[in-house]
């Protein structure tokens, strides 16, 4: 990585690596430094710039560039290829924790487009990494240089051009961990829960799990009058799935109890079938009399019905993927040509096939639908039937209505195949228009396609008709007849293929997004013309332009879907928009004193946009900054800027879906947590109250979706910092920015958590009128907790990045020819990172996790490299990875909100109590690497990353819902802590 002061010969920014200076003064170049579109000498930017370069993406093993990205303490976790329940096949980067939407992604500082109609921002995964030239990161807002969504800061991905000749970069990893049971786990409750379940038991020694594979082919070559190059590439880059199964700390899904015990627990919608009689002796298909509680599930043997047993829970662990598979084919080319001075002509066209496959646990006739049995069903025992229907068992005309909790095994966990078609087209000429003066005009077209096929789904009213079976002339039969073919669950191995073929089914959603923009800009230097302050030898730079850019999106599920027929699912809608804004925007940089004492260089830069969207109307967005220069050694810097974000389509013109929370009811159970007057708010009746079954494994539902009356949101970015580069100290440089990001009128989802705290704790009616429940009252299946899109929340973060380099040779330290030493370090400190929604306390999770935060956000995140470079063409380097503690939100009296229906949760509020989700310790990783070159033209790589092979954090997922999807997985966070294990990455470099 390179950071501190910038090298004009290859920085972008303020955080670049310094080098031995030239013998000999040489012309310095002037540079584009992302977040400002005016060329510059100087060597740093107001606002503070990341960069990574090549040679540190290979250092690192990269062959994901989310990887990449996730090792930047400015960084926090996201979609990635570690997501399974919730994925949306993409890879997303969230700068400082402000969310996706709030960072802007570009390739060669041009947008990349939406990659998905539900997650509608960039797909990182179509970069391949080995075309990657440099990354550079700049964080805060930069809406006045690049429009909307660059709230949080931009991400720009500068691409390896003018390449000549043929390159093949191939790279290998795997992970490679040592089970041993988790001992700290074991040794608590987890061996005692197992019962001898051969479902939960765990796997010892040594596995090797999680190879990646990529290669990338690139080819170019200049005009034959050198005026011209044409580059192209082709990749292709493979994940193999990981079951949850192959780990000790995810083999089971983890619930932790009331004295702070986890055990290995799974669903209650076990493998045999759970039933809770709602009534029995039920006329027909309505209405009923006789109510009952009887809560039983199906043993083993059959024939009979048992007391549901907790031991008899569904372990669904193994049939879900800790890393998703992917295949990925990527190509594209970048070129250029000048038809003359004023005039150089460029393109690029970069494509991606992507394919990735998520598994879950089995589908079920999931608890929280009615389901009516007839009292004469040929394929109930005569004991099921007294059991269901009493004295009625056996009666024509009669029905038990019933909540099933029963999985489909015969079929298999369900399977989600996600295919995402993404291509981006950009056309531009830029060129000097007269003395002083350049111009860049560009046309760019992006589309993305999504294919979604959801493979083993059951469906809602196949069941019902499978499960109403009577008598017929040659056996059982469907009580509606046609294709229907009854459902055995009621005797072991009675479920034939016929009646899977009939119950299960598919669910496909489609649909794409597309961006396209028009840019014109023109940068002048007019001191050519005599402007310039009287104290400055260099002269007023300007830049003035104008951008179009219009985004649409379509979604379309399928009829199963939008039926809302597929079982545990919920009713998914479409959706179909569009918005576009028009821009006109302007920058200026003036050096206001130069070369005087104390004044080596004092800068002043101002930028202004104003934006009119078709929703939301004219913004004005704006920037200020200073960068002086007080001596040769030290650099102080500040600025501010107001950003604004519209929202995106997805928010706008979003379906409205079904999906899931973790949390549970505090309506629920025997004893409720809430009041019978509480829980009526929300829809209760006197007779569900106390009968009401709980969430299942932590997990509620949720309608989230978009929402047309949106506005755009408004952000204040300011910062304060120093570069300095003491020339007593040949090739060291520091930086540290003291950063604070406040944005108002957020567009959010209310977090359902919240929503009912506010009901049940704060007595607020709408947040109850938010709660929707089942016929049978609860908060799944059917019933969900309404969580859509509004403008109610401010968020807020500020903190210090410090970034260290340091360059130097064993030359000049006396120590002899032993080559050169590079030491890099780049930190964050998190002092707050503030919510505040609408009617509800502010509530800070730096520092925290859990069901409010979310993943941890540890308040103080480095990295730090050492890289030695031999005389021998060998480098070798290693690398330290640091996070620091975490705590459980619920346990802090920062975030104020707590479980819903009580005043917090039983086991984490005594002071007195260690409870094993409390919290999260430090954590360190260890990397190595090397990179060797012989021939000039082969380079081979390698080495390992957690090479002591650091378990993550193991912590509840079945009952509080702490490391519940979609970034929670296998009781953890793997998109924040390495999951695999110490990963070993070998790659070759081959140039011809």
């Amino acid at each position: 990585m390179i950071t501190g002061a910038a090298l004009a010969a290859v920085s972008t920014g303020a955080q670049a690596q310094t080098a031995p200076a030239p013998a000999q003064p040489t012309a310095v170049q002037e540079l584009v430094v992302t977040g400002s579109r005016i060329p510059s000498k100087n060597l740093t930017s107001v606002s503070p710039v990341t960069t990574v370069n090549n040679q540190a993406i290979k250092l690192q093993g990269t062959t994901n560039v989310e990887d990449l990205i996730n090792n930047l303490p400015q960084a926090f976790a996201d979609f990635g290829t570690f997501e399974t329940n919730g994925s949306s096949g993409t890879s997303t980067i969230d700068l400082r924790g402000l969310g996706n939407v709030r960072t802007l992604v570009l390739v060669d500082g041009k947008r990349l487009q939406p990659g998905d109609p539900n997650i509608p921002v960039a797909d990182i995964n179509m970069i391949p990494p080995a075309l990657i030239d440099r990354v550079e990161v700049l964080t805060g807002g930069a809406s006045a240089v690049y429009g909307s969504d660059a709230v949080a800061g931009v991400v720009n991905f500068i691409m390896k051009h003018n390449f000549q000749g043929l390159q093949i970069d191939a790279e290998e990893s795997i992970g490679e961990h040592n089970n041993n049971s988790q001992q700290a786990i074991a040794a608590n409750a987890l061996g005692q829960s197992l019962k001898g379940l051969p479902d939960f038991n765990l796997p010892h020694g040594a596995v090797w799990a999680g190879a990646r594979s990529t290669v990338t082919i690139t080819g170019g070559a200049n005009s034959p009058d050198d005026k011209g190059n044409v580059e192209f590439y082709l990749g292709y880059t493979h994940l193999s799935a990981v079951n949850q199964a192959t780990y000790d700390w995810s083999k089971c899904s983890l619930y932790t109890n009331s004295h702070n015990q986890q055990y290995c627990l799974g669903s209650s919608n076990d493998a045999t079938g759970r039933v809770i009689l709602l009534s029995s002796s039920v006329p027909g298909s309505g209405g009923g009399s006789g109510a009952g509680d009887y809560d039983a599930s199906l043993p083993p043997e059959g024939n009979n019905m048992a007391p549901f047993n907790p031991n008899q829970d569904f372990n669904f662990a193994p049939y879900q993927f800790l890393q998703r598979s992917d295949e990925r084919y990527t190509a594209g080319e970048f070129s250029h040509y000048e038809i003359a001075p004023w005039m150089d002509v460029y393109s690029s066209f970069m494509f991606m096939d992507d394919k990735t496959s998520a598994h879950l646990g089995p589908s079920a006739a999931f608890l929280g639908n009615t389901f009516f049995i007839p009292c004469n069903d040929p394929l109930l025992s005569p004991a099921q039937a007294n059991s269901l229907c009493g004295e009625n068992a056996g009666e024509p005309g009669t029905q038990a209505a019933i909540l099933l909790g029963r999985r489909n095994v015969e079929g298999g966990p369900r399977v989600s195949d996600t295919t995402h078609s993404d291509y981006r087209i950009v056309f531009g000429a830029k060129g000097d228009i007269t003395t002083g003066w350049s111009y860049d005009f560009s046309l760019q077209y992006g589309r993305s396609v999504l294919t979604d096929v959801n493979t083993n789904q059951m469906l809602v009213s196949h069941i019902a008709n499978a499960l109403d079976v009577v008598p017929g002339p040659n056996g059982p039969v469907c009580a509606v007849g046609g294709s229907c073919v009854p459902w055995n669950i009621w005797t072991p191995g009675g479920v034939t293929p016929a009646a899977l073929n009939y119950v299960q089914g598919t669910a496909v959603d489609s649909g794409y997004t597309t961006e396209q923009v028009i840019t014109g800009s023109v940068t002048g230097d007019l001191g050519q013309y005599g402007f310039k302050a009287p104290w400055a030898s260099d002269g007023v730079g300007i830049s003035l332009g104008a951008e179009y850019r219009r985004e649409f999106l379509t979604f379309v599920p399928d009829s199963v879907e939008t039926s809302g027929d597929v079982s545990g699912a919920g009713t998914t809608v479409g959706a179909t928009g569009s918005q576009s804004d028009k821009d006109v925007f302007g920058e200026i940089r003036i050096p206001l004193i130069q070369n005087m004492p104390f004044f080596k260089d004092l800068t002043f830069e101002g930028g202004a946009r104003y934006s009119n969207y078709t929703s939301g109307g004219g913004n004005w967005t704006y920037k200020l900054g200073v960068d002086w220069q007080v001596i040769p050694d030290l650099r102080l810097r500040g600025s501010y800027e107001r950003a604004v974000r519209a929202p995106n389509v997805d928010e706008l013109f979003g379906p409205q879906f079904q999906g899931l929370f973790g949390g549970n009811d505090p309506c629920a159970g025997p004893t409720p947590a809430a009041s019978l007057a509480a829980c009526e708010l929300t829809g209760v009746t006197p007779a569900e109250y106390g009968k009401i079954v709980q969430c299942v494994s932590g997990q509620c539902g949720l309608v989230t979706g978009g929402n047309p009356d949106l506005t755009p949101e408004t952000g204040k970015t300011w910062s304060v910092g120093f570069v300095a580069t003491p020339t007593f100290l040949h090739g060291f440089s520091l930086s540290a920015d003291y950063f604070n990001i406040e944005v108002d009128n957020v567009v959010t989802i209310i977090p359902a958590p919240q929503i009912l705290s506010g009901c049940f704790n704060g007595g607020i009616t709408a947040d109850c009128a938010l709660v929707h429940r089942s016929a049978a009252g609860a908060l799944f299946g059917t019933g969900f907790v309404q969580s859509t899109d509004v403008n109610a929340a401010q968020f807020k973060t500020t903190g210090i990045d410090v970034n260290a380099d340091y360059r130097t040779s064993f030359s000049d330290m006396g120590m002899g020819d032993w080559g050169s030493l590079d030491l890099n370090f780049t930190g964050t400190y998190v002092h707050e990172l503030t919510t505040t929604n609408l009617g509800s306390p502010t509530y800070d999770c730096a520092g925290l996790y859990g069901l409010t935060c979310g993943t941890p956000t540890p308040r103080w995140r480095h990295q730090f490299r050492v890289s030695w470079t031999t005389p021998w063409n060998l480098t070798l380097s290693a690398a330290w990875r640091y996070l620091s503690p975490t705590n459980l939100d619920i346990d802090s009296n920062q975030a104020v909100l707590h479980t819903a229906g009580s005043a917090c949760a039983p086991n984490f509020c005594p002071p007195d109590t260690v409870g094993t989700d409390r919290h999260v310790p430090a954590f360190s990783y260890f990397d190595v690497s090397f990179q060797y070159k012989w021939h000039d033209r082969y380079t081979l790589r390698g080495g390992v990353n957690n090479i002591f092979d650091r378990t993550p954090p193991i912590l509840d997922t079945n009952n509080y819902g702490i490391s519940a999807p979609p970034f929670g997985n296998a009781n953890t966070w793997p998109q924040v802590f390495d999951p695999l294990g110490r990963v070993l990455f070998v790659g070759l470099t081959a140039d011809f």
